[in-house]
């Protein structure tokens, strides 16, 4: 009578810990990741903003009448009044604008058909990074700063 060893249908210990092991590289890379996404989307919400203001700028020197960028703190919306769009959520947002624009939790930077503006400066900060976009209002023009 000669026996034939019976093969296990489980995994082997060395099958186990390959396993283990590619799964601990994966969540140590996507640990390593969320960092840069973070930045990525401060940065990415900053340039949007700032493009909205750039168009708010060449609409009222286009149309020869001011046109009003608006940041809403209480819904987290920026934009046009007539086209808010909604910041992403967890991002902290403060406002630098003059006394005269404020209305209760939202704010203006208003655009003059010269190009000058109100002016003013918005901080966004989101996981520890943080986007300055500064309105100046000798010239109406937006600048990105980090």
């Amino acid at each position: 009578m000669t026996r034939t060893a019976k093969r296990s249908a489980g995994f082997t210990v060395i099958e186990l810990l390959v396993v283990m092991s590619i799964m601990a590289l994966v969540m140590a890379a996507a640990l390593a990741a969320k960092p840069k996404v973070a930045a990525i989307r401060v940065s990415s919400v900053a340039r949007s903003i700032a493009d909205h203001l750039r168009l708010a700028r060449a609409q009222a020197m286009l149309r020869s009448s001011e046109t009003v960028f608006r940041f809403d703190l209480e819904t987290h919306q920026f934009g046009l009044p007539n086209s808010m769009h909604n910041l992403p959520k967890g991002m902290t947002v403060v406002t630098t604008i003059a006394e005269g624009e404020r209305h209760g939790s939202s704010g203006d930077i208003r655009f003059y058909s010269d190009g000058q503006s109100s002016g003013g400066q918005i901080l966004l900060m989101l996981d520890g990074r943080t986007a300055r976009i500064e309105v100046s209002w000798l010239t109406g023009e937006p600048q990105l700063g980090h």
